[in-house]
């Protein structure tokens, strides 16, 4: 057992296949079913529980008869059976809907090959499987009890479904108190914005959907591919996913009683938009689910969600939470969005840093910060330069600028920012004759480095850096002496030097200190007229 809880399965969709036992058990469906089963049928026992046939229907499906088949007009019929548990919830269901399979199969209309079947399809029956609040082990022996129940055999289903059945939708649940929904998973700086935040300034696909008109969180969810997972948890193989925060439609306004309903679902699952594939196979479910479960857990524990089970943030009224232990270990890892960010932004200073541009190339890239997206001939008409200076720049630097059919834009919106901020620094610090783009790229990337001559020199003397531009400035966390303060800044002249910096931006700095008799010095230049801080500076500031 772990100190985590464990969530639990809500929505579960599969479509299985047997074909252990040829068309048999459709046969035997299509003799067992009558009309009115819903209505003449007892209630069963299954996992405990007693269950309710609460809807039957059949219908004429697509599929022409097999060559074998006879006396048969029309498309094969398919069924459907609803079975619901009695709780006092009556919020735990399973649809049943059984289909034949067999290799070629044809429009019963057309004659063309079935879409979406396989030629090569074994004989058998396929059974969708749709339930809610019901395991997957559990909805299998659901399964069972209803064949016996309804005079089907259930040996037809005792094996495990066929290598080719899949789960396209898996959803893991946990219910949290709307206060610490609030605080943590929903609303501005929430944990689910700052994952839409992250995944849109990627390349990859993904989306993200807010309702907060009558609730704040009523429904949040963010969507994101596998590569967008796979960079915020990279030790595993990752599926497109889903994450959301969602209360009932119509929320209720008291959270004081001990309706579970009051208190929102944190509920990830399978996203079949965002997934590569869609579905994973029904003998991968335990993998998917232990993928579902770390995911959710990791991405609460980043938003400062304690995840023990008695950390009383869970809504035990739940009857469907159970508010355990998690059964296996899960690895918890620190939170990626903040260093995730730091890569991309470092990542393009080190490629502004190496890359050689013209004053022609360095026009180029200005438009293109300033614009976003254009077309490349667009961007050589206000650069005022040829479209071959456009093309070079974007060979330069290919993982910063994309090109597609003609439209060129930065590799993702962490970039462009990056990138506009840098511009931005060159146009208030100097001119282009000065100082260019790959300069100002440097500079940020000596002053944000955790070491180095001029960072431990910060850290030496408790000094803080708090703007960058038009002029760097910083501040001294500590009270010093006339003398103290021109010996620390003499120190920082030869640590600027040694990391790199242009001497004529450090002393040009601005510092902000206070003396032993606890005055303030705001914003004094580092050098004036050739001496730290000015020849007589302390006898003009008292």
């Amino acid at each position: 057992m772990s100190d985590l809880v464990a969530p639990e399965t809500h929505g579960l969709g599969a479509k299985l296949l047997w074909a252990d036992h040829g068309l048999s058990p459709y046969w035997g469906v299509v003799s067992v079913h009558e009309p009115d089963h819903d209505a003449d049928l007892d209630p069963f026992e299954a996992i405990g529980e007693t269950w309710d046939v609460v809807a039957s229907n059949h219908w004429e499906g697509q599929i022409a008869p097999p060559e074998d088949a006879e006396g048969i007009d029309g498309g094969l019929y398919e069924y459907s059976y609803t079975v619901e548990a009695e709780d006092a919830v009556g919020d735990k269901d399973v649809v049943l809907q059984f289909r034949p399979a067999f290799p070629n199969a044809e429009n019963v209309h057309s004659g063309e090959p079935m879409q979406g079947i396989p030629d090569d399809l074994p004989r058998g029956i396929r059974v969708q499987i749709m339930s809610t609040n019901v395991t997957a082990t559990e909805a299998l022996r659901v399964l069972l009890a209803f064949a016996e129940h309804v005079g089907l055999n259930p040996d037809y289903f005792a094996d495990d479904p066929h290598e080719w059945s899949q789960v396209y939708q898996y959803e893991r649940y946990v219910r949290l108190a709307r206060p610490v929904s609030e605080d943590h998973i929903v609303g501005s700086g929430g944990i689910i914005d700052r994952l839409a935040d992250f995944a849109s300034d990627q390349s990859g696909r993904g989306e993200y959907k807010w309702d907060n008109e009558e609730i704040v969180g009523h429904y949040l969810s963010v969507a994101s591919d596998a590569d967008t997972w796979g960079m915020l948890l990279p030790d595993e193989d990752q599926h497109g996913k889903a994450l959301k925060n969602y209360h009932p439609a119509n929320p209720r306004g008291d959270t004081s009683g001990s309706d579970p309903l009051a208190h929102p679902k944190v509920e990830i699952s399978l996203s079949n938009e965002y997934d590569p594939d869609g579905s994973v196979s029904w003998s991968d479910l335990g993998d998917l689910q232990a993928e579902l479960d770390e995911s959710m857990l990791n991405v609460l524990s980043w938003a400062g969600v304690p995840l023990g089970p008695d950390a009383g943030v869970w809504v035990a009224e739940d009857p469907y939470f159970d508010v355990d232990a998690l059964d296996r270990n899960i690895e918890i890892a620190s939170n990626p969005l903040p260093d995730l960010r730091e890569q991309t932004e470092k990542h393009v200073e080190s490629e502004l840093i190496r890359t050689e541009m013209s004053d022609a190339q360095e026009e180029v890239f200005t438009v293109l910060a300033d614009g976003g997206q254009q077309h490349y001939e667009t961007v050589a008409e206000e650069a005022g330069v040829g479209t071959s200076t456009v093309y070079r720049l974007v060979d330069k630097l290919p993982s910063l600028i994309e090109s597609d059919g003609g439209l060129l834009d930065f590799a993702d919106d962490v970039t462009r920012r990056h990138v506009q901020g840098i511009v931005d620094q060159v146009r208030e610090t100097a001119d282009w004759a000065r100082e260019s783009i790959r300069q100002v790229a440097q500079e940020h990337d000596i002053l944000s480095a955790d070491d180095g001559p001029l960072q431990e020199w910060m850290d030496r003397h408790g000094i803080r850096l708090v703007s960058e531009h038009p002029e760097l400035e910083f501040e001294l966390d500590r009270s010093v002496s006339d003398v103290k303060i021109r010996q620390i800044l003499r120190a920082g002249l030869d640590a600027a030097e040694a990391s790199g910096l242009l001497t004529e931006r450090f002393e040009s700095a601005l510092i902000s200190w206070t003396d032993l008799d606890g005055e303030s010095h705001p914003g004094r230049r580092i050098v004036v007229g050739g001496d730290v801080l000015g020849r007589g500076a302390f006898r003009t500031l008292g």
